[in-house]
């Protein structure tokens, strides 16, 4: 029993965003999993210190602390999140990585701007987004986020 605990528990903390920076891939990985944890602290450490952050709603964050009170606001507003990320390309110049593709969110309503007790949502958009490796591992310097128009009929 003890060993299915610690092999738990080992799990968890590998796969946690603290730990998942070896790789840019990873830190997509790390970004998706604190998004189901509506973790906005593990969100923002992430990124630099200096990054800048632009989100589906056309404003920038600049910075952790601006990052994760955007993503805590967001957070409030809903409930039981999904997160996937279809990466459709990176390149890797030797300082920065840089990835694109397409993101989708899904999550239930529950503060009365989001349109409480509603349905699940899914909000679809592209992303764009440059990584560097810092000595504390792979962090984003910036990433820019947008919305996809809804399909015509």
């Amino acid at each position: 029993m003890k060993s299915m605990l610690f092999a738990a528990a080992s799990f968890a903390a590998l796969s946690s965003p603290a730990f998942a920076q070896d790789s840019a891939d990873a830190l997509a990985e790390a970004f998706c999993a604190s998004v189901v944890a509506e973790d906005s602290a593990a969100l923002a450490a992430l990124y630099t210190e200096d990054a800048d952050s632009y989100d589906p709603n056309g404003t920038v964050q600049k910075g952790r602390e601006a990052i994760a009170a955007s993503w805590q606001a967001f957070f409030d507003g809903y409930d039981g999140f999904a997160c996937t990320l279809d990466k459709k390309g990176g390149q890797d110049n030797g300082k920065n990585y840089t990835a694109w593709g397409l993101w989708t969110l899904t999550a239930t309503p529950v503060s009365a701007s989001a349109g409480a007790g509603g349905e699940k949502v899914t909000m679809n958009g592209r992303y764009m987004d440059i990584s560097v490796k810092t000595k504390d591992g792979w962090r984003y310097r910036a990433d820019h986020a947008s919305m996809l128009a809804p399909a015509t009929q």
